[in-house]
């Protein structure tokens, strides 16, 4: 696990300027990778590497130049690298390490961009081909690891950060917001990839790769999950769950691999506490636990964390997570856009708790999305019924869905699910599905925002994307249950769940390893019946069937309560935002905006912040 970036320029700037360049880019970004840096330049060219040393600490420095010439600078980890290092050595590859780094080299100057296909693991990496002067690049399945690109003419530059890019004088002058992004922030939380809240920098979307040479730009797709999901169910049976479970076992098996101590993020909720259970089965001793706790009952959850702990032996470490409004702009300057999901609040602290005892721990993300476990896909089937009563009676129950829910400091409960849901008539059951997690409405959001910013916003529309993606899976053999759930990997996992992941553990230069994300295990349970995973009202069903002797039957009878914070130290008062915030309405007042829960408080506090400092990067030249 590390930070990369790297620059081409077919000026051809001397590699002693090339080299400092390169520095600069990654020495913002230390906290990926605190062990140790590496660079390697030439003319027009240069790559370099911040180290957080996890396999190999003592061979696997990078850039690594192959035999071939080739020089890769590697984010993340192979967790199959043993077994394709005994492929290759069985035809003939001589290794000089015990890094995963120099497998995927040797794998990537052998069969080359068809290794991909063959990796297990999660990773973003660059490698350049000084024989023709080509920069490829390459991003995991699900997009674990950030890889981000600013293009200009003759020029190309990535980094694992947006703000490594932002020490280039040519990206940080056209560094302006992009509305669009502004647009999706305020309707999801986030910012949906492949674009960003800076207008002239991208993501390499998940699953791909893109070759750069001589300014031409080509990419391409090397991993459909869609055909999967349209794909033939299979039967449930007892070899079913048999293999299920044989394929967790393996994906945590692999994920233990590490020459430093490795942990789990445990929060009492079955997710975490299966990869606890089996970890524990299949380690030599249980991994240490860390688990998160709050003053406040309506969200402290550590006491069903400590009984899985006790159940299979673990120790356990804790963390009692409280900040203040100081916090926030160090939080967002880790994730260089706006991001308003308020479980970055106890990742942040749980992983500076953890970093002390193990660089690398495991977690329990992903499960959800592969085996229903959100209230939001039961809402789906009540919408099948509720979209059969006439308009009229649909809009009489949304006019009065607003007297349902009075402002509160608490997570979000049954009335405001409840009015969010009657407000959902008139919808596709498509559009109600993404509606389901919206922040502000279009009607909302024209009160927030400046008319410029209106303006560059022009017809679009955040929910449009997800819409797209429900079209990628029609046909075949894909109930609405498994579009939802392909949906849901492509826009709320990928750009809110792995996005908070990354920055809140990489900020105290921890690995977070996630088992249900091996891609084996999500292509499975996308051939798997929709009854496996939601039958009724139970939901996760093939996960509770395969854990019922693993873990005690309190955590499984427990409903899904979700990995969320107090907020409040956050807020900032209707004053400090509206008015003298670019690209926020002038006397903007919370209370037109329906402040009924406390993420749509913190969403407007940390947008106003977040432009604040885009604002000050236009003055300063710094991301501060």
């Amino acid at each position: 696990m590390c930070g990369i970036c790297g620059v081409v320029d077919l000026g051809g700037m001397p590699a002693p300027q090339m080299a400092a360049l390169v520095e600069a880019m990654a020495a913002t970004m230390t906290h990926r990778g605190p062990d140790g840096f590496g660079q390697w330049s030439d003319s027009g060219v240069g790559l370099a590497h911040r180290r957080l040393a996890i396999i190999d600490i003592a061979g696997g420095a990078q850039p690594m130049v192959g035999r071939s010439g080739r020089v890769v600078t590697f984010n993340g980890e192979i967790y199959n690298f043993v077994e394709i290092k005994a492929e290759l050595e069985q035809a003939g590859e001589i290794f000089d390490t015990h890094s995963d780094t120099e497998v995927l080299l040797r794998a990537f100057e052998r069969w080359g961009p068809d290794c991909l296909k063959r990796l297990v693991g999660m990773f973003a990496f660059a490698v350049w081909n000084p024989a023709d002067r080509s920069l490829f690049l390459a991003r995991d399945r699900l997009g674990k690891k950030p890889l981000f690109i600013a293009r200009a003419e003759g020029r190309i530059a990535f980094a694992s950060e947006i703000k490594a890019l932002l020490r280039l004088d040519w990206v940080r002058r056209g560094a302006k917001v992009d509305y669009r992004a502004i647009s999706d922030f305020l309707s999801l939380g986030y910012v949906q990839s492949p674009k960003t809240a800076f207008a002239n920098v991208e993501t390499l979307p998940a699953a791909h790769w893109a070759r750069w040479e001589a300014g031409n730009w080509r990419d391409g797709e090397y991993w459909s999950l869609a055909e999967t999901v349209k794909g033939p169910k299979r039967a449930m049976s007892v070899g079913v769950r048999e293999e299920f479970l044989d394929l967790l076992k393996d994906a945590v098996r692999i994920r233990l691999r590490s020459d430093v101590p490795v942990g789990v993020h445990l929060s009492g909720g079955i997710d975490s506490s299966a990869v606890m259970a089996v970890a524990a089965k299949v380690a030599a001793t249980p991994p240490k636990a860390f688990v998160a706790r709050f003053d406040d009952e309506e969200f402290d959850e550590s006491g069903y964390a400590r009984k899985v702990a006790a159940h299979v032996g673990a120790e356990i470490e804790s963390c009692l997570g409280h900040s203040d409004h100081r916090d926030l702009r160090h939080m967002l300057w880790h994730y260089d856009e706006p991001f308003a999901d308020t479980s970055l609040v106890p990742c942040f602290h749980l992983n500076a708790m953890a970093r002390p005892f193990a660089r690398v721990v495991l977690g329990g993300d992903g499960a959800d999305e592969l085996l229903a476990g959100y209230s939001t896909y039961g809402a789906d089937r009540a919408y099948d019924l509720y979209r059969l009563l006439p308009q009229p009676v649909q809009k009489a129950a949304s006019a009065l869905a607003d007297r349902l829910v009075r402002p509160r400091y608490k997570k979000v409960g049954w009335d405001y699910k409840l009015r969010q849901f009657l407000k959902s008539g008139g919808l596709s059951r498509e559009e109600a599905h993404c509606w389901w997690r919206t922040l502000f409405s279009e009607d909302e959001k024209r009160r927030i925002l400046s008319p410029e910013a209106l303006a560059e916003i022009g017809d679009y529309r955040p929910v449009d994307t997800s819409l797209a993606h429900f079209r990628d899976v029609e046909g075949g053999e894909a109930g609405f249950l498994d579009r939802s759930l392909y949906v849901d990997i492509k826009t709320w996992l990928a750009d809110d769940i792995l996005v908070k992941v990354d920055r809140a553990s990489m900020a105290s230069s921890v690995e977070i390893r996630s088992p249900f994300l091996d891609h084996r295990l999500v292509e499975f349970c996308f051939t798997l019946p929709e009854a496996a995973k939601m039958d009724g009202g139970e939901q996760k069903v093939l996960l509770k069937q395969v854990m019922r002797d693993l873990l005690p039957a309190e955590i499984m009878a427990r409903k899904k309560r979700g990995f969320n914070a107090p907020t409040r130290p956050y807020w900032r008062p209707d004053a400090d935002i509206g008015g003298h915030v670019p690209g926020i309405r002038a006397g903007l007042a919370l209370d037109e905006t329906r402040e009924d829960v406390t993420f749509r408080r913190f969403g407007l506090s940390v947008l106003a912040t977040w432009l604040e400092m885009v604002d000050e990067l236009g003055r300063s030249g710094e991301w501060k």
